[in-house]
């Protein structure tokens, strides 16, 4: 006999058992399915940036709305915490001074505490960094990082305990279809039957679609990561940063290390040769990432190489996520497309998705800018003060510039 939910959840990543966690905080029956264990796709090799500032309003509010689970985890969800508070900056060259201006301007009307800063003031704040290429920064005190497995892993309990029914290691081969709508799925435990169904399936959701006739505007991109030990006499963990100049980010990770995002170009990978085990890092990762750390903060050239590895999410065409229902196929609802930066949305999502099925529109944040429809409509989700194009973010073939050029090419011992 086939399992029955009101809606079935596909993809045990941050977005799923967000997703999971908030419709059966609403007395939904929910079944979640992640074809290996929770967090073994992208959201477990997440660096988990936690802050608000974008280049749009609509992430930005979708960010804004989820910063508050982050930072009190354990009176919302009775759970150890997993938010690290250490500040949080976001560097551009001189040419987007202004455009970063204005969007603090944007993002203080939304109610983020945000600060634009002059090189000076971020030496005064962060004396380590070099700056003399930089513009302007916003700074946000109370942002950081949060723990991206304990997160999901949090989601998921929480919804257990509320009656979800979460399947590991039960993969969906197939989304049912039946007159102009989803029914339900098979899996490798046999069939759920379901009158909603939620694509939160990350790297995979395209392979999922593509029998239903739906071609998602969406590609799967590796993601290299560097961890390093800081040298002892740099002192405490430094603020977490996005560098638009270089078009990287790096964050401290506890008392000793330092995580770095090392641009990448590899794209259309498969996720199966990625998911649920360790991959390393492809010759002359780590030295970029050497070279991007050691220009913006100069006494990491004393740092050690601890460790790197290789991730990989589903991206989007304009890179920002797709959060919809399918026209022309009742309840079929997606929420991909993340692009790399759909952690610290992830609580809000959850929260927005299981309001578009039971309710039929998000009250939280407003997510009809996510809709599929804007490709087709040529539509890219993008604010009017953009900052200049990441090479991490371009497509193969595209006119985008490599990163800054250095010098000298240092490498951790």
């Amino acid at each position: 006999m086939a399992e029955t939910a009101d809606v079935l959840v596909i993809g045990g990543g941050v977005a799923g058992t967000a997703i999971t966690y908030a419709l059966a905080s609403r007395g939904v029956r929910v079944v979640l399915c992640e074809q290996a264990a929770l967090a073994s796709g992208a959201s477990g090799r997440s660096s988990g940036l936690v802050r608000m500032h974008y280049t749009n309003e609509w992430d930005a509010r979708l960010a804004w709305a989820s910063y508050p689970l982050f930072r009190d985890w354990p009176e919302r969800m009775g759970e150890p915490p997993v938010f690290t508070r250490t500040g949080f900056l976001n560097v551009v060259g001189p040419a987007y001074a202004e455009h970063l201006r204005r969007n603090v301007e944007m993002l203080r009307r939304i109610g983020v505490e945000t600060t634009a800063m002059t090189p000076d003031a971020v030496r005064a704040i962060q004396p380590a960094l070099a700056v003399d290429d930089v513009g302007a920064a916003a700074y946000e005190p109370g942002s950081g990082y949060a723990s991206p497995v304990e997160v999901v892993q949090g989601f998921g309990r929480r919804a257990q305990d509320l009656g979800a029914r979460i399947r590991e290691w039960t993969p969906v081969s197939r989304i049912l279809r039946g007159t102009g709508r989803v029914i339900g799925a098979d899996t490798a435990a046999g069939r759920i039957d379901a009158g909603a169904v939620v694509v939160a399936a990350g790297a995979w959701a395209p392979r999922l679609c593509r029998p239903l006739g739906l071609e998602l505007p969406v590609r799967v991109k590796a993601i290299d990561t560097v961890q390093v030990r800081r040298p002892p006499d740099l002192g405490p963990p430094h603020l977490t940063v996005i560098d638009n100049v270089l078009g990287s980010y790096f964050r401290p990770e506890g008392a000793s290390l330092t995580l770095v995002g090392v641009p990448c170009q590899t794209w259309d990978v498969d996720p199966d040769d990625l998911a649920g085990r360790a991959v390393g890092l492809p010759p002359g990762v780590a030295e970029a990432g050497a070279r991007i750390l050691v220009h913006r903060l100069p006494a990491m050239a004393r740092a050690t190489l601890a460790r790197g590895y290789r991730a990989f999410d589903g991206y989007s065409d304009d890179r920002h996520a797709i959060l919809d229902r399918v026209d022309g196929l009742d309840g079929l609802y997606l929420a991909t497309g993340f692009s790399g930066s759909g952690f610290k949305i992830a609580p809000a999502v959850g929260t927005c998705v299981a309001e578009l099925i039971l309710d039929g529109e998000a009250r939280t944040v407003d997510i009809r800018p996510f809709g599929l429809a804007r490709f087709a409509e040529g539509r890219p989700l993008e604010g009017p003060y953009p900052y200049a194009p990441r090479a991490h973010d371009a497509a193969p073939n595209s006119s985008v510039a490599s990163p800054t050029p250095f010098s000298s090419a240092p490498s951790f011992r």
